[in-house]
């Protein structure tokens, strides 16, 4: 596969965005489950009846709850450290923003200010925050399925456009001069057939930012390509492969059939 087009950058792009998000799911887990083990200031963590069971996607083993009673604002400071050590490192908060805004951001200002604040580890303090946590995480499994959708896109374009691309530079060198009305012909009808896929991939394209060809309507999908491809000199690779490609088969296409009048 060449790396002539832009399209196939926007590959390497994409695969460090699935790591980036593939590392906050990570991060999220492990929040989830050091705050698990933080007892309420009415008992253990794991005592009857304190926390709901935790959800199936992020389910883990939790060791045994600590033997000294640890004081319920230390165990909020114990919640902030956690947070800094695991999620934060993986949002998307600007550098001069605070611990409370970013938290507030992931977990929710009335979260937010409760652990700054050094409110009470209650069980309902710690149930909003595995709630949160367990939302976030939800979000963050869409996104993961978003990316993979958006790389199968991406891989079964490319395999539309390399093909088009190695038969246009298999025939650059060809001499039109030297081709017959039958041969002058079928690459009329083949630079026809290209610009076709072009055009059907671009109309694929523009439903599935509209929503139209998205599992969950994901009216944001222009939004979330066009971050993704930030660093790149075009903000929709694939489109603008597309049309340029487009409009190089209607050069060489206009080309031919001046050749095809001449020998008419």
């Amino acid at each position: 596969m060449t790396d002539s087009t832009v399209v196939h950058r926007a590959v390497a792009c994409l695969e460090d965005e699935r790591d980036d998000v593939a590392d906050r799911a990570s991060a999220l887990e492990t929040f989830a489950r050091e705050i698990r083990d933080v007892p309420t200031a009415s008992g253990p963590a794991q005592a009857a009846g304190t926390v709901p069971a935790a959800p199936k996607a992020m389910a883990t083993a939790v060791g045994s709850a600590a033997a000294t009673p640890q004081p319920s604002n230390d165990r909020c400071e114990t919640v902030r450290e956690a947070f800094v050590e695991t999620v934060e490192p993986h949002t998307i908060a600007a550098d001069d923003d605070s611990l409370v805004e970013t938290m507030a951001a992931e977990l929710s200002e009335e979260i937010a200010v409760s652990l700054a604040a050094d409110a009470d580890w209650t069980t309902a303090l710690k149930r909003a925050v595995l709630e949160e946590v367990e939302t976030q995480h939800r979000k963050t499994v869409l996104l993961e399925e978003t990316l993979q959708r958006e790389r199968r896109t991406l891989e079964e374009a490319i395999d539309e456009i390399d093909e088009i691309v190695g038969w246009l530079r298999a025939t650059a060198d060809e001499s039109l001069l030297q081709c017959g009305f039958d041969d002058l012909r079928e690459k009329h009808g083949r630079l026809e057939t290209h610009r076709d896929r072009l055009e059907t991939l671009t109309d694929e394209r523009q439903r599935q930012f509209s929503g139209e060809t998205n599992p969950r309507g994901t009216a944001d999908y222009r939004e979330l390509v066009a971050a993704i491809y930030a660093d790149l000199p075009v903000q929709f690779p694939l489109l603008s492969t597309a049309a340029r490609l487009y409009g190089i088969c209607g050069d060489c296409q206009r080309t031919v059939r001046a050749h095809l009048s001449r020998r008419a």
